[in-house]
């Protein structure tokens, strides 16, 4: 019984470090995207999309060299014969979120941020249900999703850091981001989906489609940031950078993107999806820590921790509701 259970716990215990690490390491992108895109914040900078764009050349070069490591092979025909979707899901997970991202950071909060953008999870349910024949829109799911809307109405009404140039709008484009990765989160499943009942079709990976994703999110990012941003097409340009840029988008695509997204997909293997998800809650407990600590932003004792609490509330009933559906599934196939 022991020998069993002491391995099994090792891998709980594991899990739960890795999955934490996560959340950590990405609760810290949002008071490091203000401080990089914010001139009031962090001093001198460059355009939003250019941060993007500099960040997901460095991502998609180790993307494919892991790639190559682990699968033995890119897949290129696959990738080139779903270009349209996979390009579709590059513009929505990379190329507006990024924009909704960084340009938010511009305006608002990087506590307000953190919190809005976990959203997106409510944002998928709603999708998933309507366009998905797999997802059902339940009471649970009702409440998750309405209990997640208070917390938005709750920060954009009463946050605490109103000395930013326009929360409103900064607000609203983080919203834009956490919906248009939604409706990736949303195309990916439906594209999971259909390649898993063509048996004879090739099994995309999570491994593979993030790396095709970041790329083709790369190709549809790049012409927008140098039309905004010409200038960028001298590389004597990337020389006058300032060096604090570099370390940030360092941080961003190589501990941020792979990194903790390996981190996290080696937590789903040991733990599960449905238990590694809950951990993604703790994101913005620390994005609004580390803001308060390097941002000096201010900390109410009841907005944010009110909010975070909500949208955790409403994460978990999802979360629940989804858990129940596949006990019930997998109870109803064993009594057959």
């Amino acid at each position: 019984m022991n020998s069993t259970s002491n391995p099994e716990r090792k891998q709980e215990i594991i899990a739960y470090i890795l999955l934490i690490l996560t959340a950590v390491i990405w609760g810290g992108t949002w008071p490091l995207g203000r401080w990089l895109v914010s001139e009031e914040v962090g001093g001198s900078t460059i355009p939003p999309l250019m941060i993007a764009t500099i960040r997901y050349f460095g991502v998609i070069i180790d993307f494919f060299l892991i790639l190559k490591y682990q699968e033995g092979t890119l897949n290129f025909r696959f990738a080139k014969k779903n270009w349209k979707i996979l390009t579709f899901m590059g513009l929505t997970s990379v190329t507006i979120y990024q924009a909704g991202y960084l340009i938010g950071e511009i305006f608002t909060a990087a506590s307000d941020a953190s919190i809005l953008v976990t959203t997106n999870a409510i944002w998928v349910v709603i999708l998933s249900s309507t366009f998905l024949k797999t997802e059902f829109f339940t009471w649970k799911k009702g409440v998750g999703t309405l209990l997640a809307f208070i917390a938005v109405i709750t920060v954009v009404g009463f946050s605490p850091n109103v000395d930013v140039s326009n929360r409103i709008l900064g607000d609203i484009l983080i919203l834009i981001a956490a919906f248009a990765y939604a409706i990736y989160t949303v195309t990916s499943r439906y594209f999971l989906n259909k390649t898993q009942n063509n048996f004879k079709s090739f099994q995309p990976s999570s491994l593979w489609i993030i790396t095709w994703v970041s790329f083709f999110g790369f190709l549809t990012t790049t012409p927008i940031a140098l039309l905004i941003s010409p200038e960028f097409l001298n590389p004597l340009e990337y020389f006058t950078i300032p060096a604090r840029i570099w370390i940030g988008i360092a941080y961003l695509a190589f501990l941020s993107t792979i990194g903790a997204y390996t981190f996290y997909l080696e937590g789903v293997k040991r733990l599960g999806a449905s238990r590694a998800a809950i951990f993604q809650t703790l994101v913005p407990l620390f994005g609004i820590i580390f803001s308060a600590i390097f941002l000096q932003e201010q900390f109410d004792i009841f907005i944010y921790p009110f909010a975070l609490l909500l949208v955790i509330l409403g994460i978990t009933l999802v979360n629940r509701d989804k858990s129940q559906k596949r006990r019930e599934k997998f109870s109803k196939s064993e009594n057959k």
